[in-house]
């Protein structure tokens, strides 16, 4: 059984084979996954992490249970996580989840009879969304995931896709890492060889090739306020990404939206092409 419960569970072959079948299909409809079906279940908000799954799982010809607000679930009754997972696998042919406690994928695919593939726990990972970041990265550089110069702002203490995309980049060479935020916020993980710490943007962005914004976790406690400018944007070379994953707060002023180097948008693209994939390789494997 091939549960998705982190980036570790991903290795560098299977990720260059997925991303290389995205770019071949480009979201292609086919009926792959008929009479195949997915739950997504979602304990906090989703718009594109559950809305990703359930257009990539219609494309390849399968069908979702979208229970995307627990408290209509048994959930509110005080279900546990491991009895609505076991209830779900009799259901289910895969679990998507996402739950606001760190570890909760881990506990689910202990109990689970299907695979189980985290949409997100807590301020743990969220490694769907780092396939579909890193895919970004690839297309966009000719296929290269080396000799890059990234910059993650904002929230780097709470943004699971941080920890995620860091220990993804950290595995290819010749890559440096700016880690830019207030002292509050800064990465609570390893910092990887090539790295450096700053509060100042200004200091690093003129030498950046992946800059990668997020918006504030307020939701975990943190508290800060932000907002890039479109001149500092607009100082990036020409041929550098900025990416987001979203929800955008005040991070990126929407006048820069429509810049070739913003990629936001087509990384919610991918995502569908990634996910698709990714659940074809899970359910037919």
């Amino acid at each position: 059984m091939f549960h998705i419960l982190n980036v570790d569970d991903l290795t560098t072959d299977f990720l260059l084979e997925l991303w290389n079948l995205a770019s071949l299909n480009k979201g292609k409809r086919n009926s792959k996954l008929k009479n195949k079906i997915i739950t997504n279940l979602f304990y906090e908000p989703s718009t594109r992490t559950s809305s990703s799954f359930f257009s990539a799982m219609n494309l390849s010809g399968g069908s979702v249970i979208p229970i995307n607000n627990v408290q209509f679930s048994s959930v509110s009754k005080g279900e546990s996580l491991q009895d609505t997972i076991l209830t779900m696998s009799t259901m289910t042919d895969a679990i998507v989840l996402r739950h606001h406690e760190e570890g909760s994928a881990l506990k689910a695919s202990e109990v689970s009879e299907v695979p189980i593939i985290n949409g997100g726990d807590g301020k743990g990972e969220h490694p769907t969304q780092t396939i579909l970041d890193g895919y970004t990265i690839f297309n966009c550089f000719s296929e290269s995931m080396s000799n890059l110069r990234i910059t993650l702002v904002g929230d780097l203490k709470n943004g699971r896709t941080v920890k995620g995309l860091v220990k993804l980049l950290s595995r290819f060479d010749n890559n440096h890492f700016n880690f830019v935020s207030p002292k509050h916020l800064k990465f609570s993980d390893k910092l990887p060889n090539s790295s450096y710490e700053t509060s100042d943007i200004n200091s690093v962005i003129k030498e950046t090739d992946v800059l990668y914004v997020t918006r504030v976790q307020k939701e975990r406690g943190s508290i800060y306020d932000y907002e890039l400018s479109e001149e500092q944007l607009l100082s990036l070379p020409p041929n550098s990404i900025v990416m987001h994953p979203f929800p955008r707060i005040t991070e990126i002023p929407t006048s820069f939206d429509k810049n070739p180097r913003a990629k936001y948008f087509d990384q919610i693209k991918y995502g569908i092409w990634c996910r698709q994939i990714l659940l074809e390789k899970v359910l037919l494997s």
